[in-house]
């Protein structure tokens, strides 16, 4: 939404040369973006006292417009009257340090913490710095991406920025200025002056209430001596125009009362309003004109922005195994994961993953053997640790490679069927294609593009298109759809969109209209609302042929239906369907093209297993700018529920509220009348009447209301970035994916949002173990860990539902994964890209010196773990040397020993290449053993050694005499 006569009034006074405010009423600053001219001071998105922090792109924010307004003499700020009469940072406390390649820099210094920045393993957000030896991060307010300090002892030896996502710096800078990360800054007097304040209230209400330091997140005015706003930064010739006073009166007011009634003590309301800032009263002392514009709402679509990140969620992360977690070692089977150790061994220092099995029996891995390492997902419950002293590991595997090959039999049958079929072919028109692409409004994410482009490969092709596009909410897969949509209809074919419940239909439908209006294309939208009179009439039309478009929930299945040339069915939850329902449409066109789209991600392979070989499409790259969803588990309260609800409405959004027993929902929707009057409610399930069920979900559309009381009808389809707050009581009546679904309701724009699971009695173990993943897994993309981590807890049977579970469960899911893989390829079913000849990786063994990454250099166990694992199932030269680059980016200059186990990574993928399968280096030798269809080129073994013994029928190759053994083996494998 975008106010047009604000715009016009901005055009209006661009060019006058002076700093410029405009104060608007509370919830229209989300409409703007900053562009360099521009800048956005919002207020906080919590209230006074809250144990929580303040979003970090609001506080970027408001310290890039405080840096503007001390360097530019022309700036246009756009902020609230709350944010422009609250304390800030003094402008005599703003400090900045302009530092350059060459300067010197203590590594010890505090100053990061004492310019407000968080410390963070790893920085992702403005405000953030992380330490790392030699090395030190900065995410500084004023720059696009974080910045990277490398240091030589005690000299900047270089800078540059970095990505978020990759963590590889991206660009080099000769110099960087630093200011600060907050407006609170906790070093030298300001600390004292805080810690005295809050002392002499304290002793005034008798010292019995504690307060701490993070409660005062939104009051930096109790750090200072000098009380200052955003208005002691600005110039002398400024100009301020308050927009619509009364309504800024109105709307600060109520906000105001909201944050004085959070103070819920006597000592809270003390220090609020000494410390907050002014009040009204400050109008009678600035100068500033009224101006009055018509703040209409208009929906618009925000600007393309570039997505330039890198995407990266691995499957197996080592972040995610803990002490006494089962583990799976392809050798030995189920173990008990007992930590890291460092072992000093005759040939030197060495890091090994300890594991134990039956009979208190354990087994040291090298970590340089990670690669048959996998934490065990499966059912724990129905497992047994394995016995190092009895075959029941390798009968076991045996037996379910057996089985595996049975199934895929099974598979190759349908596959051939399918390869027979002949399809619906779509080749489109080229130009209007390119005219609809232009009307998306946002840059595709590299996974879109590659889906759009497998999808539109399908559509020509000369089978019937069969392809499950999966990925998050909100990530992008209703473009692909739209895109395959129109590609129908420009070749003269018809498209059904089959959807789970009227409000995602209505959804697709408000889109498919929005963009495709303009090209003429019909859509008509089927829903149990629709009289069967409505029903009968526009059945006909689509038999007719006078329908492009037909979007619908179940009524789509309805016997009366028949269309003239039907060329592509979409099916979105595709999961919320049974497989007769979706076999229905077969029968309605031979060859029909099928696309299904799911937010529940299952890998490629195991999906192939259980699906009939269908083609997927992932898409895991999230949009630019999507924060983490803050979520909340615990015990449901009055006080909480209306705190969340406030809090959303003072920054202009909107909150759901799900609760899921209808004949309770009349009750509740009373008893929130009473705890949150100031806000606007409705209520919708299942049994509301049509005109009252549209009626409800436009006025949340359109901004009409600030709270929705619903059953998880609205599970699937409400797609408003301005509802960002989420409340639902009893979780532990959901499933996990349910809950993931639910949560994505919120969080789809570039705003914090806020979800509370909340129980009203205690819930078992496992239950919270579910509901924590869902807390743990909160970043955008995190879908697939998340569909992972649910089969680890709950066995994969629920979820799957196929006869494979007790296999997967006997040797976990990784290994599994690898052996389908094997068999695919050893079966010649190796049409996906993915499904490549398996891995092999070569073993080196009596390597001198110490070969491991030092707690100096990688302070992190985890971190050394993960890179440990990445380096030894590294499989080209490339790859060794890409994570050698980004360990020498991310954490400096590389150590001796580090500089060692990257020296033999490159032999070991060298030698791999080779079909070497083991090399053993000895004093006064080394061996090579081959694989058994490989035969050594033994001239150039020969060259650099003083004699050599080669065994034909064992394969192994002996080269006596070379002196130094690395140097030998990097002759021979160059």
């Amino acid at each position: 939404m975008i106010r047009k006569e604000l715009v016009n009034f901005l055009d209006s006074i661009k060019k006058v040369n002076k700093q410029k405010i405009l104060v608007l009423p509370d919830g229209y600053l989300q409409d703007f973006d900053e562009d360099g001219e521009i800048f956005i001071y919002p207020d906080f998105d919590i209230f006074p006292f809250e144990n929580l922090d303040i979003s970090p792109n609001i506080k970027a924010n408001r310290m890039k417009t405080l840096y503007a307004l001390l360097t530019k003499k022309s700036a246009t700020i756009l902020t609230t009257f709350s944010s422009l009469i609250k304390y800030t940072l003094p402008k005599n406390e703003f400090v900045s340090k302009k530092i350059k390649v060459g300067d010197t820099f203590d590594l010890e210094s505090n100053v990061p913490y004492n310019l407000g920045y968080n410390l963070s393993e790893e920085v992702t957000s403005p405000g953030e710095y992380s330490k790392r030896g030699f090395v030190r991060d900065f995410f500084i307010p004023i720059y696009e991406q974080p910045v990277r300090i490398e240091l030589w002892d005690d000299e900047i030896d270089r800078i540059s920025l970095f990505d978020t996502y990759s963590q590889r710096s991206i660009e080099n800078l000769n110099e960087v200025e630093i200011i600060p990360g907050s407006e609170i800054l906790k070093f030298g007097n300001n600390l004292k002056i805080y810690e005295e304040r809050l002392k002499k209230y304290i002793n005034e209400a008798n010292g019995k209430e504690l307060l701490t330091l993070d409660q005062f997140n939104t009051l930096p005015g109790i750090f200072y001596k000098d009380k200052n706003t955003i208005l002691s930064y600005l110039n002398e010739d400024r100009d301020i125009y308050l927009i619509n006073k009364e309504e800024i009166i109105k709307s600060y007011s109520e906000k105001e009362k909201e944050n004085y009634e959070m103070c819920d003590t006597e000592l809270k309301r003390k220090i609020y309003k000494m410390f907050s800032g002014h009040n009204l009263e400050i109008l009678n002392k600035i100068k500033y004109d009224e101006v009055k514009l018509t703040l209409e709402k208009i929906y618009f679509i925000k600007p393309k922005k570039e997505d330039k990140r890198l995407e990266y969620i691995p499957l197996l992360d080592w972040e995610d195994l803990n002490e006494g977690d089962l583990v799976v070692h392809e050798d030995y089977g189920i173990g008990i994961y007992h930590g890291v150790n460092k072992v000093e061994t005759p040939l030197g220092l060495r890091e090994f993953v300890t594991l134990e099995y039956s009979d208190n029996s354990r087994v040291y891995v090298p970590v340089g053997r990670l690669d048959k390492l996998s934490k065990y997902i499966g059912d724990p419950e129905s497992v047994k640790i394995s016995s190092l002293n009895s075959k029941r590991w390798k009968n076991t595997k045996q037996k379910v490679k057996e089985e595996i090959k049975l199934k895929i039999k099974e598979l190759q049958k349908i596959y051939a069927l399918r390869e027979n079929q002949r399809g619906i072919q779509l080749f489109g028109d080229s130009e209007l294609e390119e005219k609809f692409k232009e009307t998306f409004p946002y840059v595709e994410t590299p996974d879109q593009e590659k889906s759009i482009s497998e999808v539109m490969k399908d559509l020509e092709s000369e089978k019937p298109m069969d392809r499950l596009l999966s990925g998050d909410s909100g990530f992008g897969k209703t473009e692909v759809a739209m895109r395959a949509a129109f590609r129908t209809v420009v070749s003269n074919y018809q498209v059904l969109l089959l959807a789970p419940t009227t409000i995602l239909a209505k959804q697709h439908y408000e889109n498919f209209k929005q963009r495709m209006d303009p090209f003429g294309i019909k859509i008509a939208l089927v829903t149990r609302h629709k009289t069967p009179k409505e029903k009968k009439d526009l059945f006909e039309s689509i038999k007719k042929g006078q329908v492009d478009i037909v979007i619908g929930t179940h009524a789509l299945l309805s016997d009366l239906l028949q269309v003239k040339n039907l060329g592509l069915v979409i099916v979105d939850e595709e999961q919320r369907f049974g497989v007769l329902q979706k076999e229905k449409f077969k029968k309605l066109s031979e060859g029909v093209n099928f696309l299904m789209m799911s937010a529940t991600p299952i890998p490629r392979t195991l999906y192939m297993s259980i699906s009939g070989l269908r083609d997927i499409s992932t898409i895991s790259t999230p949009p630019v700018g999507r924060l983490p969803i803050q979520t909340f588990i615990g015990k449901y309260s009055d006080k909480l529920v209306r705190t969340a609800i406030l809090r959303e409405k003072s920054r202009g959004g909107q909150t759901i509220y799900i609760h899921n027993r209808v004949q309770e929902l009349n009750e509740l929707y009373k008893k929130l009348q009473n705890l949150v009057p100031e806000v606007k409610i409705t209520m919708v399930h299942g049994g509301t009447p049509k005109k009252e069920f549209i009626k409800s979900i436009n006025e949340l559309y359109d901004g009409n209301i600030d709270l929705l009381l619903s059953t998880t009808i609205i599970e699937n389809g409400i797609d408003i970035p301005n509802v960002n707050t989420l409340i639902l009581d009893d979780p532990e009546r959901y499933g996990i994916s349910q809950l993931y679904q639910i949560k994505g309701r919120v969080g789809r724009s570039n705003r914090r949002a806020f979800v509370y699971f909340l129980f009203k009695k205690e819930v078992t173990p496992q239950t919270k173990k579910r509901l924590e993943a869902i807390k743990q897994y909160n970043e955008p993309g995190s879908g697939l860990k998340l569909a992972l981590r649910d089969l680890e807890i709950r066995g994969y049977g629920d979820i799957l539902g196929i006869e494979q579970k007790g296999h997967i469960n006997a040797i976990g899911y990784h290994l599994y994964h690898e052996m389908l893989n094997k068999i695919l390829f050893e079966y010649g079913i190796n049409k996906e890209e993915e499904i490549q000849k398996p891995q092999t990786y070569t073993e080196i063994k009596g390597i001198k010196g110490s070969i491991v990454i030092p707690e100096s250099y990688i302070s992190n166990s985890i971190e050394r773990m993960r890179i440990y694992r990445r380096i030894s199932v590294a499989k080209t030269v490339d790859d060794v040397e890409d994570i050698r680059s980004e360990i020498r980016d991310k954490y400096g200059k590389l150590p001796e020993e580090v500089e060692r186990l990257f020296q033999y990574a490159l032999i070991k993928v060298k030698a791999n290449m080779e079909g070497i399968k083991e090399i053993e280096i000895g004093d006064t030798y080394i061996s090579f053993k081959f694989e058994n269809d490989v035969n050594p080129v033994i001239e150039k073994y020969n060259k650099y050694s003083r004699k050599i013994t080669f065994y034909p029928e064992t394969k192994e190759l002996i080269s006596y005499g070379p002196k130094d053994h690395m140097k030998y083996m990097e002759k021979v494998f160059s």
